[in-house]
């Protein structure tokens, strides 16, 4: 399974706005968007599809934590907001479903002070969650060489570091080589270096390789600029595996737009046997919020 969490706000006001009472004001806007989308029940609801789909793996994206601290203080913020995967892993162990962190790499760190009177924290990155009965072994994450540099008016020249997990698994009696990824989103060039970083890299296995992840690239999109990164992946060798229902994206609020696109993907190689594919995430939260704006992607796979 590959499922995109949601960080719960869009953070490129934060580096347009220009220093001072109007980048707190963004900062505290954005704050304010995470909590309006009721995280804790939108992460009970990805727990809930995590839990009925029962996979072996997940490789989960955009794994959050929102917290606040003394305004003007050089420390990280303590006090916690939202933990995405303590929510997760607290509903998961709720509902009997029998999965643990087998990796992770939260390694984008942002803190501001915001005008609600408090220093805004934000990590985030990519986890993988395994299954009891699956074994895995040779466990790496790291983040990528190449990384996306933004120049904001407040807080000068911020890295945006994107990330990747992989590992060695034997389920069912198959050994396979697994790895999680999201690639840059807001930078072509930046995305294709990370696509050709992960084929050299993390991808390199003498074992059947699975690659799960948001790639925010595909060979159909829109733009011809966003195809290259998907199409650096495929050329070398791996095929997709999963449904060709499309499952991004809905807009910042979850309750509005509409999926029309791919760019979470399920990819082997070499190629296998796809059983069955199929999304999760089309449910509400009582407040009428999607668990994400993208849906989640399941596939059963038939390895050697």
């Amino acid at each position: 399974m590959t499922r995109n969490l949601y960080l719960g706000t869009d953070l490129l006001p934060l580096a347009t706005a220009t220093s001072g009472a109007p980048f707190r004001r963004a900062v505290a806007a954005a704050l304010a968007a995470v909590e309006a989308t009721n995280p804790t029940a939108r992460m009970q609801l990805i727990a809930k599809e995590i839990a009925n789909a029962r996979p072996d793996l997940v490789g989960l994206q955009e794994v959050s934590i929102w917290s606040t601290g003394k305004l003007g203080s050089h420390k990280p913020p303590s006090h916690v907001v939202i933990d995405y995967l303590k929510v997760i892993s607290a509903e998961l162990k709720k509902l009997n479903a029998p999965y643990r962190v087998v990796a992770e790499r939260l390694s984008l760190h942002l803190q501001a002070p915001s005008a609600a009177g408090v220093e805004v924290g934000f990590t985030d990155g990519n986890v993988i969650l395994a299954r009891s009965g699956v074994t895995v072994r040779n466990v790496r994450s790291a983040d990528f060489t190449h990384q996306l540099k933004l120049t904001t008016a407040a807080l000068g020249t911020v890295t945006v570091t994107r990330s990747w997990n992989a590992l060695d698994a034997s389920a069912h009696g198959a050994r396979f080589h697994f790895a999680n990824t999201q690639l840059e989103a807001y930078a072509t060039s930046v995305r294709l270096q990370q696509a050709q970083e992960l084929v050299t890299g993390p991808l390199k296995s003498s074992l059947q390789k699975l690659l799960v992840g948001d790639l925010n690239s595909n060979a159909n999109l829109p733009l011809a600029a966003d195809r290259p990164p998907y199409l650096a992946i495929r050329n070398a060798g791996f095929a997709e595996e999963r449904t060709s229902q499309v499952n991004c994206c809905f807009n910042d609020d979850l309750r509005t737009g509409r999926w029309d696109h791919n760019v979470d993907h399920i990819m082997a190689k070499p190629a296998v046997k796809l059983i069955h594919s199929y999304l999760t995430g089309r449910e509400t939260t009582a407040a009428d919020r999607h668990p994400s704006d993208h849906g989640g992607v399941v596939s059963v796979l038939q390895l050697p």
